[in-house]
C-alpha cells in the first residue's frame, strides 16, 4: 500500500505541471491568437486552424520568414479549410529556449502572421 501511494505523490505534481496552451491559426486574419505564449517543458501547444489555408513552420528570430534548416523540426503542412478544421496540429515544449513561428502561405509572414513560444 505505501508503495502505491509514494508513487501517486511522485507521478501526480509532475501531471499537474504539464498545459496545454490553444493557439487560433488565422482566426482573425493573418494572425495567431495568441501570438505570444509562456509554457514550460512537457506543455502541450494545440494549433486550430481557421480558413483559409495557413500553416505552422519553426523559424529563427535571424529569419523570420525562413523554415529551420535542414529538419525544420516543425512543419503542420498546410491546412486548407472553409471552417474550423477538425485537425489539430500539437506542439510538444521540449526546452524553454523560444520557438519562432510563422505561417509560409503565400506572404502570410511578410504581413506579419507570426509568433513565439518562451520568448527571451
Amino acid at each position: 500500500m505505501h508503495g502505491t501511494t509514494t508513487l501517486a505523490l511522485i507521478i501526480s505534481p509532475l501531471l499537474a505541471y504539464a498545459a496545454t496552451h490553444s493557439v487560433a491559426v488565422g482566426q482573425n486574419g493573418l494572425s495567431y491568437s495568441p501570438n505570444n505564449i509562456k509554457a514550460a517543458v512537457g506543455d502541450k501547444v494545440d494549433f486550430h486552424f481557421f480558413p483559409k489555408n495557413h500553416s505552422v513552420v519553426a523559424s529563427s528570430f535571424a529569419k523570420p520568414c525562413v523554415p529551420i534548416q535542414p529538419d525544420g523540426g516543425i512543419f503542420s503542412g498546410f491546412v486548407p479549410t472553409a471552417a474550423e478544421s477538425p485537425d489539430v496540429f500539437e506542439v510538444t515544449v521540449n526546452d524553454t529556449k523560444p520557438i519562432w513561428i510563422y505561417c509560409a502561405q503565400a506572404k502570410h509572414c511578410q504581413s506579419g502572421m507570426s509568433m513565439v513560444i518562451n520568448e527571451p
